[in-house]
């Protein structure tokens, strides 16, 4: 079984704005259109028959590996994206840009050469060093007014990278659903709330397409600005492999960059959630 990161090599790789590599035709074409085929359905990996327009479902590693109702090819497939064996691959990419960004890591975390993977829910800390996911996800179909999927934001702090791989069906003709990658407008961090940030803080840099067979992932930072555009109306899912790798704390701290709100600002939301519970 192919793992993601089998044929990426510096070709793929970009250092702006942040740390990220993107791979089209990242695995061979018919494994692809296997795991295509194969996906399992939208109630699997929403657990119900019911669900509401363009909403994020994610089926964890965890869950995959232990439900026969999923193909043996993609519980394969999963155990290999979870395995050392990615982990590998992934810290031969980007052992250097770690040591450049979080200069203790070593002496916080492990030795990144060294670095002992385990399965999220399987697995726990410290008898690990990172923790390895590989979620089966959709959004649901839109059936309502086309919306966005997520705006500029960042990841949760303790990720350490993150990964999408597309799976685009054959008969899905909608339109959006791409990863946006951006920066921030004046060079530094700024203007979060919480870990989204509105877009007049930042500027977009690259738009990584909702296409069949492409991988892009990040090395997690603060400066790792990304979002999904707007999705129109279709009856197709967005199919995609999320892929994470998670460490036992927090990598940087986006509460140091929150926007600073004015007194006006503050006045203004005071009185309309006032008139809201009105």
């Amino acid at each position: 079984m192919q793992s993601l990161l089998e044929n990426v090599n510096k070709n793929h790789f970009f250092s702006e704005p942040f740390p990220h590599i993107v791979v089209t035709d990242a695995l061979d074409d018919t494994l692809c259109s296997r795991l295509i085929d194969e996906f399992p359905p939208i109630n699997i990996v929403t657990e119900s028959n019911q669900y509401p327009s363009n909403e994020r479902f994610s089926y964890s590693a965890h869950k995959v590996l232990g439900n026969p109702q999923i193909s043996e090819l993609w519980r394969e497939f999963i155990r290999v994206q979870t395995s050392d064996i990615f982990l590998k691959q992934f810290l031969d990419l980007f052992e250097q840009d770690i040591r450049r960004i979080y200069p203790s890591f070593e002496q916080e975390i492990a030795s990144v050469k060294t670095l002992k993977s385990g399965v999220r829910n399987i697995d726990e800390f410290p008898n690990v060093d990172i923790l390895l996911d590989a979620q089966i996800c959709v959004n649901t179909p839109v059936v309502a007014t086309p919306s966005v999927v997520k705006q500029a934001h960042l990841d949760r702090r303790q990720v350490l990278f993150a990964g999408l791989y597309y799976l685009r069906r054959p008969d899905d003709d909608s339109t959006g659903g791409d990863l946006e990658i951006y920066r921030f407008k004046n060079g530094k961090p700024y203007g979060f709330n919480q870990q989204f940030i509105d877009d007049k803080y930042v500027e977009l840099v690259k738009t990584v397409k909702y296409e069949r067979n492409v991988l892009v992932l990040f090395l997690n930072s603060i400066n790792s600005l990304h979002g999904v555009t707007v999705r129109s109306v279709t009856q197709s899912p967005r199919c995609f492999v999320n892929l994470i790798g998670e460490v036992k704390q927090h990598m940087f701290d986006w509460m140091l960059y929150q926007e600073t709100k004015s007194w006006t600002d503050k006045f203004t939301q005071r009185i309309a959630k006032v008139f809201s519970h009105s």
